[in-house]
């Protein structure tokens, strides 16, 4: 065995996602879909423009990214993760939304894009942002799917040993 003196592994027990943590994501997805939609309304203004079509992507992606957390509100209890890990998905999940939003809204009222390091002080506000959104949009995607195949192996052992008690009596 490994070489691993004293040490026991302990048995993986999915955890049920704190009820918490539901309830802030749905909260906070609400808050990035009103901004999202309230976006919308500098598209308006500018027909044709760079300035235009930055804010126009601002306030799509502010939509969709208030529906996903939304929509993760409703798939926590499905997942199974440990506490660390669900923690770890309530955070990212922030992460991705507010750094995101800081970046569109940033790049909405300057007219640029905000992808690569720069001397701008605003414009580099808006990289970290960007780059915040998508380490966490990574993060995030990762434990949504480690707690759902962490689900379906629990659900296959709870399966499979009703099966063989089925089989014995």
């Amino acid at each position: 065995m490994n070489g691993d003196v004293g040490h026991v592994r302990r048995p993986f027990t999915p955890l049920v996602m704190p009820s918490r943590y539901r309830v802030r994501i749905v909260f906070h997805g609400a808050i990035v879909l009103l901004v999202g939609l309230l976006i919308g309304f500098p598209t308006g203004t500018e027909v044709g423009s760079e300035a235009n079509r930055l804010w126009h992507t601002a306030h799509e992606s502010l939509i969709m990214m208030g529906v996903w957390l939304l929509t993760m509100g409703s798939v926590f209890p499905v997942l199974a993760l440990e506490r660390r890990e669900a923690a770890g998905l309530f955070w990212a999940l922030l992460a991705t939304a507010y750094g995101f939003m800081v970046a569109l809204v940033l790049e909405g009222m300057t007219g640029m894009r905000a992808f690569q390091p720069t001397t701008s002080p605003i414009l580099l506000v808006g990289f970290v942002g960007n780059v915040i959104g998508v380490l966490g949009a990574l993060l995030a995607a990762l434990l949504t799917l480690t707690g759902a195949r962490a689900a379906l192996k629990a659900e296959r052992g709870e399966t499979s040993e009703s099966l063989a008690r089925s089989e014995v009596t």
